[in-house]
């Protein structure tokens, strides 16, 4: 097949025989045109690196501190996933945000897609926010090096897109399953597998990354995908303006709803710090 013919699908590159009427994909030259979302929300980080570069937004005021959280800066929550520790941190997560980001909006689009990141933002948050209470309000606070290994802390400051990105690698696993294809046992869905598991193990293994922030963003983004109306073709996709909407809302309103607790928890980690 010549390169004009090739199709791009969440299950890699395909002819347009093996591609069939049943599986939402777009030809190779067409995925940029149509990931405008994810263009959009990588634009957006790239944008405040720069404010970051320049002094504008800096770490210690924007980024996530769960005590912080707690005494009413809500919006760490938000701006921190936007925030990167240096140009490698940022390099990594614009390009995963970018290839899983323009799979998956070619598939469930613009809206849901948003939804599913931003769940997968709110979900790092929360985790971030749920393993620095476990630090204060349990006996795992006296476990060895507890805040050093599992990057958690009243105080510590998180920031990054991680959680956006292990909530799309999170969404593209359950969107896989619901089609029953096996993100580690099928060619399909191998790469996807691969890269959650690697991700999954450097998150544990390389001391001081936010084990909350991955985990919680996994969590977040696959349950938001929970919310969706399950595969559909393209003719489906193009019919399904409505549905996408609701989908939309959904999956932004889990996020929010995620953003809510997480607001929650701070303030019992401010009560139990207090106390």
């Amino acid at each position: 097949m010549c390169g004009a013919d090739l199709i791009e699908s969440p299950a890699g590159f395909q002819c347009v025989d093996c591609a069939g009427p049943n599986t939402a994909a777009l030809p190779l030259g067409e995925t940029a045109q149509r990931a405008s979302a994810t263009g959009a929300l990588v634009a957006l980080i790239g944008i405040v690196a720069a404010l970051n570069a320049i002094g504008g937004l800096d770490v210690e005021t924007f980024g996530l501190v769960p005590a912080s959280v707690g005494l009413g800066e809500w919006w760490r929550l938000i701006m921190s996933a936007f925030l990167h520790g240096g140009l490698v941190h940022l390099t990594f997560n614009a390009l995963l945000l970018w290839r899983l980001g323009s799979l998956i909006e070619q598939v469930v689009g613009s809206g849901p897609l948003v939804g599913l990141a931003a769940s997968g933002m709110a979900g790092g948050g929360l985790g971030v926010v749920t393993l620095a209470w476990l630090a204060v309000a349990t006996p795992i606070r006296s476990a060895p090096a507890f805040g050093w290994f599992l990057g958690a802390g009243p105080f510590s400051i998180t920031v990054g897109a991680s959680g956006a990105v292990f909530g799309l690698m999170g969404a593209i696993v359950i969107m896989f399953l619901r089609r029953g294809i096996d993100p580690w046992a099928t060619t399909e869905g191998s790469t996807i597998g691969s890269l959650l598991l690697v991700n999954l193990v450097l998150t544990f293994a390389v001391p001081s990354i936010s084990v909350g922030g991955h985990v919680g963003g996994l969590f977040g983004g696959a349950a938001a995908a929970l919310l969706l109306d399950g595969p559909r073709g393209p003719s489906r996709l193009a019919a399904r303006g409505h549905g996408r909407a609701m989908e939309t809302m959904l999956t932004i309103g889990f996020a929010v709803v995620l953003v809510g607790i997480s607001v929650v928890v701070a303030g019992e980690l401010v009560r139990l710090l207090g106390s």
